[in-house]
């Protein structure tokens, strides 16, 4: 028989830590139960889990602000980030803190084990019931709402730009100043959106329908690293 994944619940409301907890045991080994913050790095100590499914709100204190410490202290385990609060600003912020996927509580139970799948497996998971943009990420009304184009918002504008122009995820993600996650969240959802399978296809998208920015010099483009593509 295969050896199921530990995980652990950590919520600061029992009953919904217990139904968690009941309801993920079907498929994983619930390693423990935390019910507050410093009771959640013990329990990250002692049973060193896959991964945990951790609310963003406790009470007073919020999992945001100790995410990063947790994810440098413990590289083997994935957050999946659980909340009530659907805003596209703190799916970012927890990608860019550390977390492997962001979803929120209204989702249906099958979608929070897919997160957690998909956390083990490596890769990011954001529930598509996200609510509107954050004020940053506005689509741009600029020269890119072209017939035909599909609108990007700022933050998509510019990795595309960078893809366009030859570098890497790594390399965009330290000149935007964002995660690694961040940076392919929105790649998969721009390739989802233009029905693309793979980061090439975006790539040649952008050189054919999206217009050269003032700062961007045609014949000078690099062949793109795409070691991070899928």
């Amino acid at each position: 028989m295969t050896r199921r994944a530990a995980i652990v619940i950590a919520d600061d409301h029992p009953v919904i830590a217990d139904a968690l907890a009941t309801s993920l045991g079907a498929w994983y080994r619930i390693a423990a139960v935390a019910h507050s913050l410093d009771a959640l790095e013990g329990a990250l100590r002692r049973e060193a889990p896959a991964a945990v499914v951790l609310d963003l709100s406790f009470g007073h204190a919020n999992a945001l602000s100790v995410l990063p410490r947790l994810v440098r202290l413990f590289p083997g385990t994935r957050f999946v980030m659980l909340t009530a609060f659907g805003e596209r600003v703190l799916a970012d912020a927890c990608l860019e803190a550390g977390a492997s996927a962001f979803v929120v509580k209204q989702s249906a139970a099958s979608e929070l084990r897919v997160a957690i799948e998909e956390a083990l497996e490596g890769r990011v998971y954001v529930t598509p019931l996200i609510r509107a943009p954050a004020a940053d990420d506005a689509v741009v009304p600029t020269e890119l709402q072209l017939p035909g184009l599909v609108p990007l918002t700022a933050r998509q504008e510019g990795i595309v730009r960078r893809l366009r122009s030859g570098l890497s995820y790594r390399a965009i993600a330290a000149e935007m100043q964002l995660s690694m996650k961040t940076v392919e969240y929105h790649v998969r959802t721009l390739r989802t959106r233009l029905g693309l399978t793979r980061t090439a296809q975006l790539i040649r998208w952008a050189e054919l329908r999206l217009p050269e920015g003032p700062h961007e010099a045609s014949g000078m483009r690099t062949v793109p690293d795409l070691a991070r593509d899928d």
